[in-house]
């Protein structure tokens, strides 16, 4: 069957609002969860901690890491760069 333009954009709103559906109630069950155990939601926000400081730890890393990259570089160039 070949639909038309209209009819497809009929389509893909029609699931463009079933999966706004689906993810308001996913958002909603997963607020439950949290509110329901209250050591659930200070795991969450322990954990959320965590993975920032993994984050900020990483770019530390990576910023030094480029800049050995960028002393080696120069000093290969001789400190044309």
């Amino acid at each position: 069957m070949f639909y038309n333009d209209w009819m497809l954009q009929k389509i893909a709103e029609e699931r463009r609002h079933d999966l706004m559906h689906q993810l308001e109630r996913d958002r909603l069950i997963r607020e439950a969860e949290l509110s329901n155990h209250p050591h659930r939601h200070m795991v969450y926000h322990m954990l959320d901690w965590v993975g920032r400081q993994l984050v900020r730890w990483g770019e530390g890393l990576q910023a030094q890491h480029a800049m050995y990259h960028q002393q080696s570089l120069n000093h290969t160039l001789g400190g044309r760069a």
